[in-house]
């Protein structure tokens, strides 16, 4: 059996069909390709305001508890989300029941009302407020970080948005926006599950089939540019900890190196053997948990290490940190810990084939991003990787010279001053 049959509709609308016979249930997955490098700096957050305005009723739903409940009698239980390149709208369906599932969408992305626009408004400021201390001050550090790592552009603004930019974004903008980007050239429509792909199709084609194609919009160029220097950003915030991450940037998902990078992901953050919870946690007991996140866009990301540590524990968890990342450089792994790694990367392989969520966003997210990967070509390239190859990626990657940190919490100016050094001592 075909592990993904793709198809596509006159008007450009692309299908991606995933049989799991054995399932009992369908994931149905609409991805639009939209988020928040689409969007001006002075309407940051329009893409995620959108995303939660198709919800608040369409021509043949008065609201999102109408809409919800409509859902809810096909086993469904509707939700969206926004990410950097992509809106995604998605629902567990029964079988029996596909081709309303597709009814249902259809009805949310192509009619919507944009009802009750004030109150969903204050909804996401209250959500927005959660980046925010009591003195304004962000201290999200994702959003720190991006902001370090692409100043002035789209990419380093917030995926919510402010309070400023929320409260200038009204029905003509949203209106607006919405024309550009939603359109039968931004949509894959994703079905894994007992799905029959004619029965995809069939309801494709009626409800969406006459939606008119558009000019596509292009995303906001990024500049290609180095990093010399450290960089850091700091916010006092009253807490028990001081939180930080630590970041370097990253090519493109399409770098061929990129499995060597998930590869290191796991080596440094991932289970209770990882160099990092090894050594933080385990071992000197410098903090509770440690997380090892990956980034990877079409054209940039970034690797970012977070933990949260007792104020007189900052300079040591950072020299700590910086260590391990210098050993991994200067010294080849050991065959044990790349086998058990490479081991445990080809059990969630494996694992991935029961998980409908999961296979989604593999063929229908990886078709809409240009980064359509069967399983067995991640098996193949990841048993291909050696030692070397890691040690290669830390070292063209995790550089001296590209490091950024943001740090939030009770931190002192002593303790800021040493990491500063820290930083520019170099790994």
């Amino acid at each position: 059996m075909e592990e993904y049959l793709i198809d596509q509709l006159p008007n450009g609308i692309r299908l991606v069909t995933v049989p799991m016979p054995h399932q009992h249930a369908v994931e149905l997955v609409c991805y639009l390709a939209v988020g928040g490098r689409c969007e001006p700096l002075a309407q940051a957050g329009i893409s995620h305001f959108l995303e939660h305005m198709v919800f608040r009723g369409t021509a043949e739903f008065a609201n999102s508890t109408e809409l919800e409940r409509a859902f809810e009698e096909i086993g469904g239980a509707v939700n969206a989300s926004t990410d950097v390149e992509t809106t995604c709208f998605h629902s567990r369906v029964h079988p029996d029941y596909i081709e309303r599932g597709v009814e249902l969408f259809a009805s949310m992305l192509r009619r919507p009302c944009f009802n009750q626009i004030d109150t969903e408004r204050k909804i996401i400021l209250e959500e927005a407020r959660e980046d925010f201390n009591e003195c304004g001050e962000q201290v999200n550090l994702d959003n720190l970080m991006v902001d370090l790592l692409w100043p002035d552009h789209p990419l380093g603004a917030s995926l919510i948005g402010s309070p400023e930019t929320l409260n200038a974004i009204g029905r003509p903008q949203l209106e607006a926006y919405y024309h550009d980007w939603y359109h039968p050239g931004n949509l894959v429509i994703c079905a894994c599950g007992a799905v029959d792909p004619a029965v995809l199709r069939r309801a494709t084609e009626r409800e969406f089939g006459d939606w008119q194609p558009r000019e596509p919009r292009t995303p906001v160029p990024l500049e290609e540019s180095r990093q010399w220097v450290p960089r850091s950003r700091w916010v006092q915030d009253s807490d028990s900890q001081v939180s930080f991450q630590l970041a370097f940037r990253l090519p493109g998902r399409n770098d061929e190196r990129t499995m060597a990078i998930r590869l290191l992901r796991r080596i440094l953050g991932w289970g209770a053997g990882a160099r990092l919870p090894l050594r933080l946690r385990e071992e000197l007991g410098l903090t509770y948990s440690v997380e090892v996140s990956c980034l990877l866009l079409d054209d940039t990301g970034y690797l970012a290490i977070d933990t949260a540590v007792a104020p007189d524990n900052l300079v040591a968890a950072v020299t700590e940190v910086l260590a391990i990342l210098k050993r991994l450089r200067d010294e080849p792994l050991g065959a044990a810990e790349l086998a058990a790694a490479v081991k445990t990367y080809l059990f969630d392989l494996d694992f991935s084939r029961d998980q409908s969520e999961s296979l989604a966003v593999r063929y229908g997210w990886g078709l809409q991003a240009g980064y359509l990967r069967t399983l067995e070509q991640d098996r193949q390239e990841l048993l291909s990787l050696s030692a070397e190859n890691i040690r290669q990626v830390v070292q063209q990657l995790v550089t001296p010279s590209t490091i950024n940190l943001a740090v939030v919490g009770p931190w002192s100016e002593q303790d800021r001053r040493q990491v500063e050094r820290l930083l520019h001592a170099g790994l």
